[in-house]
């Protein structure tokens, strides 16, 4: 239902579960929250996807902001990929970069069967290690040409490369242990040889004072897709991760490349 402001509505959030077997044979239950906004007809949609040991709470700023601009949002939690997470199905020990891809994929066929969403208007965001994987799953054969455009927040294209001639055991880090199967699955991979297979347009913002995803990494990215399809935006003295008015700034920014692709 359409409010007083133009292209403003209000939103229902509800809890929802996407079901699916994964290519190992696993029963894979992911958890998440829909954000839907009331109005008549089907909606463009957003899936979004959170960084390394994060949640599908992560982004409530961009869900509340983005629904109300009339985007479904669907966040959830990779399956695996974080401490008290409430997706079931895979450890620590299972979940890979691509396990997460595959999750896309499946959160993607969900999110596209819904009655409320019009799924020729689909887009992928995803934070840090969560942009890496929306890019490779935006790569993927399966999604290639139904991703309607693809934002990020700080890509991690660079974990690759962090992980190379590390030992293949358990290791802890950033508050959670990942398994050998993490560390030989990112050792074997090349992102910006994958990513330019996604065909459509690209949303990148990030902070000049990002440590861990440096301005190096991504122009390199922005170099992969070709700079005449990718909307680039630097925020001044932002790390990684945004606040107060640098928040703002990415959350309108993505909602901007939204509309025009939508």
């Amino acid at each position: 239902m359409e409010r007083a402001e133009k292209n403003v509505y209000m939103t229902v959030k509800q809890e929802h579960e996407v079901r699916y077997t994964d290519s190992l044979g696993r029963e894979i239950t992911l958890y998440g929250e829909l954000c839907v906004p009331e109005r008549d007809g089907r909606s463009p949609a957003v899936i979004l996807c959170h960084g390394f040991n994060g949640h599908y709470t992560d982004f409530l700023a961009e869900c509340a902001r983005w629904g109300r601009a009339g985007y479904v949002c669907y966040a959830f939690d990779f399956c695996g990929a974080q401490s008290g997470g409430k997706s079931t199905g895979r450890t620590a020990e299972d979940y890979t970069p691509m396990t997460m891809v595959e999750d896309v994929k499946a959160a993607f066929r969900d999110i596209a069967a819904l009655p409320t969403v019009d799924p020729a208007r689909i887009f992928l965001f995803g934070g840090s290690q969560g942009g890496l994987v929306v890019s490779l799953a935006a790569a993927d054969e399966a999604l290639r040409d139904r991703v309607a455009g693809l934002a990020m927040y700080f890509p991690a294209f660079s974990i690759p490369e962090n992980w190379r001639g590390a030992p293949e055991r358990q290791t802890p880090l950033m508050g959670y242990s990942i398994g050998e199967a993490y560390i030989r699955s990112v050792q074997e991979l090349d992102p910006y040889a994958a990513i330019p297979a996604y065909p459509g347009d690209v949303c990148i913002v990030a902070g000049d004072m990002d440590t861990l995803v440096t301005g190096k990494t991504v122009e390199r990215g922005v170099r992969a897709y070709g700079e005449e399809r990718v909307a680039l935006t630097i925020i001044p003295g932002a790390g990684h991760g945004f606040i107060g008015e640098a928040l703002n700034t990415a959350v309108e920014k993505v909602l901007d490349f939204l509309k025009v692709h939508s």
